[in-house]
């Protein structure tokens, strides 16, 4: 069942002048009859502005083609508990031509005869990224083959329909009129991580552009990412201009959740912080932590963050982000709790925590599976987390060595 509605649709005549100025700019997810998950983003106009460009190119745009571009939805649905999000993403695969026999597979992982090789493929390696945020050598060869941005087009339909799961859910958007929802009994076939292992170390794939041979796709790109696109930027920063396109798509998404996002730098950091750490990313770990160490975060403070909400190393306003991400994380909702409690940061203060959570969810992924190295005046992991990594991710996951 749907979650309890806790955010109705809006209506025209209730916007005010920016949500009625986003609203306007949306073509058809702006108009009166637009699904209940648009008109309840119109709430947030900030929020579905940000998603647009990179909503585009997971469902129309990507490499991965429209078939299995909606069977990695899917698939991301149904492990995020998106029941919503996996209703509209059924509708599209009919569309598509996918069968109800298909459509069940993907929920029962019962494969055989039923999809095809490089659908199977696909759809596995959700499964790796949701479990362990890193592809297996085979998957990431498979897949790579879709197409020039086809690793990245995976990533980010996972990351992107994990953040609309997370959004519907803790909005409580209710399905469609007429629309299907599971159809199935979901709780006897929730998949678990315990056929995964996350690696410890992760091989190097994807290495740094070379700023003098950039091409003119490259060079543009750069241009427009500001000091993010310089040759003294981040390792991360340098591989992921291998791939302009998809530095293009999320362009919007990550400008919202980092550099126009309206929570206090702290709780914004704090934030960052715990999904890095949920998703084992040690490069993304360190990095943010030599900038919260900046603003005055410690490192015992940042124990309490992979510790968990109940560290006494946490603030109260530090525990509730750490609690409001481990929700999201393992329960892919917000709790009515943590929810009133961003309220004081502004009518967008929730999404823009939503934002950072699937960005850094999508980062962690990219990282990971580029197997970026630490930069040289970088700290990893300090030896007291060490003992705490084997509870770092989804339950069943086994962690390898």
């Amino acid at each position: 069942m749907p979650f309890p509605n806790r955010i109705p649709p809006a209506e025209p005549d209730q916007l005010d002048e920016r949500q009625q100025q986003v609203r306007t700019k949306m073509g058809p997810h702006g108009e009166e009859g637009a699904s209940a998950m648009m008109r309840t983003f119109w709430h947030y106009p900030e929020f579905a502005r940000s998603i647009g460009r990179i909503g585009t190119r997971v469902t129309l745009t990507n490499d991965l083609g429209p078939r299995l571009a909606v069977l990695a939805a899917l698939r991301t649905a149904w492990l995020c508990d998106g029941e919503y999000v996996w209703s509209e993403a059924r509708a599209e695969a009919l569309i598509r031509g996918l069968t109800d026999a298909e459509i069940t597979a993907v929920a029962t992982a019962s494969y055989d005869s039923v999809l095809t090789s490089v659908e199977t493929h696909v759809v596995e390696a959700v499964d790796e990224l949701h479990f362990t945020h890193h592809l297996t050598e085979e998957k990431w060869y498979r897949i790579d083959r879709l197409g020039p941005n086809a690793l990245l087009d995976l990533m980010t339909t996972y990351s992107f329909i994990l953040t609309l799961c997370a959004a519907t859910n803790s909005m409580g958007v209710q399905l469609e009129p007429g629309s299907t929802g599971w159809g199935l009994r979901r709780e006897a076939l929730v998949a678990d991580g315990a056929g995964h292992q996350a690696s410890r170390v992760v091989p190097q794939r994807v290495f740094e552009v070379d700023y003098t041979l950039l091409s003119p796709r490259q060079t543009e790109q750069a241009s427009r990412m500001g000091r993010r696109g310089k040759p003294s930027t981040s390792k991360l920063q340098k591989a992921m201009m291998n791939y302009p396109t998809f530095l293009a798509a999320m362009a919007p998404f990550g400008k919202r959740a980092i550099d126009d996002t309206c929570l206090p730098v702290r709780v914004w950091q704090i934030a960052c912080m715990r999904t890095v750490w949920r998703c084992d990313s040690e490069y993304l770990w360190s990095q943010h932590r030599k900038a919260g160490l900046k603003i005055g975060i410690t490192d015992e403070e940042l124990l309490g963050v992979a510790e968990g909400p109940d560290s006494t190393h946490l603030q109260d306003l530090d525990r509730v982000v750490v609690s409001a991400v481990d929700e999201m994380y393992d329960g892919n909702r917000i709790s009515d709790a943590n929810w009133e409690r961003f309220d004081q940061f502004g009518r967008e203060g929730i999404t823009d925590l939503i934002l950072v959570y699937g960005l850094y969810v999508l980062q962690s992924c990219v990282a990971r599976n580029f197997g970026t190295t630490l930069e040289p005046d970088s700290i990893g992991y300090l030896p007291e987390l060490q003992r705490l990594r084997d509870r770092q991710q989804r339950a069943g996951v086994k962690l390898g060595e």
